[in-house]
């Protein structure tokens, strides 16, 4: 794509394994109200690029540390997707999610952007650190919510990362989805399959330990039945959670196998631990994603489908 500048003063072009420490997240990500530009009632999100990437972050108080990382870490996000070649042509939406029954702000939305103004929308998001602490979010609204409001043009292919470490309520409110400007008819709702279906499967959750301390395997399952099961990525170490993304988006596009994708990351400076790590959550998803050739055609086995076609190796 090219032309959407993303330079920080403060951004260093490295991305080894202790950048995202800084405190210039803290200093921006400061709001305290929610700005007119990110309420969810009434807006519809859309985007005319190939390749729209949709992050979704959970804003209470065991997740605010994503949301920082992400923010310190966006500009080498978006600049690896460029240099690399890993999408063509994209641009970039945040969401935040919270907990719907207990917080102010319990869904967040921006819009579509690209470059440099990607920051304002993050710096737009707030904090609230709150929460349930029952094990749950409100996962499930906003899948409902992007399931509704989200535009893309034909022949795209979306992808939408979930940031969090609980699971979603079981069943989707209806007066919260009224709420937030959106209606369902019918009962028993199933917000990420029909997300799922909108967007050719392409939903990821980034699953962080519950409270940082350890995976709940209650938690994990509930993901792994909700999408497909190597679309539940186990976040290992915190900060590795956009080299996650990165690694998706570059096994997802068929820009990188796992193993070219170890080399990207040794090359931007990363540790052997942190590329270990994050092969190790994506090996699941890396398997899912091979081509096996059978007989003369070509299975392409992928987390969403299984297609056949005649022809050399992909």
């Amino acid at each position: 794509m090219g032309g959407f500048n993303y330079d920080r003063d403060v951004y260093s072009s490295s991305s080894s394994s202790n950048w995202g420490a800084s405190s210039y997240s803290s200093s921006k990500m400061s709001s305290s109200h929610l700005d007119s530009t990110m309420e969810a009632d009434g807006k519809i999100i859309k985007s005319e690029t190939q390749n729209p990437i949709i992050i979704v972050l959970d804003v209470t108080g065991s997740n605010i540390n994503f949301a920082r990382l992400v923010y310190d870490k966006m500009p080498m996000f978006y600049g690896q997707i460029e240099q690399q070649g890993y999408l063509k042509d994209f641009d970039i939406c945040f969401c935040a999610v919270g907990d719907a029954y207990c917080d102010y702000y319990p869904l967040q939305v921006g819009e579509f952007a690209k470059g440099i103004e990607l920051d304002s929308w993050l710096e737009k998001i707030v904090l609230e650190g709150r929460g349930g602490g029952q094990g749950m979010e409100s996962y499930e609204l906003a899948a409902y919510y992007l399931y509704k409001t989200t535009k893309f043009a034909v022949g795209s292919s979306p992808i939408i990362f979930f940031i969090g470490d609980e699971k979603p309520y079981p069943s989707l409110n209806k007066s919260q989805a009224k709420r937030f400007g959106i209606t369902c008819s019918k009962d028993n709702i199933e917000p990420f399959k029909l997300l799922r279906q909108k967007v050719n499967n392409n939903v990821f959750m980034l699953l962080n330990k519950y409270n940082g301390d350890n995976f709940e395997a209650d938690i994990t399952s509930s993901w792994q039945q909700l999408l497909a099961p190597e679309h539940t990525i186990l976040i290992n170490e915190e900060k590795a959670v956009v080299d996650l993304m990165l690694g998706i988006i570059a096994m997802s596009s068929s820009a990188r196998t796992l193993d070219s994708y170890k080399i990207d990351m040794l090359d931007r400076g990363q540790t052997q631990a942190r590329i270990a790590g994050v092969s190790k959550s994506l090996e699941n998803l890396s398997t899912a994603l091979v081509p096996v050739k059978i007989s003369g055609t070509i299975t392409t086995t992928s987390s969403s489908k299984k297609s056949t076609q005649k022809g050399t190796r992909l």
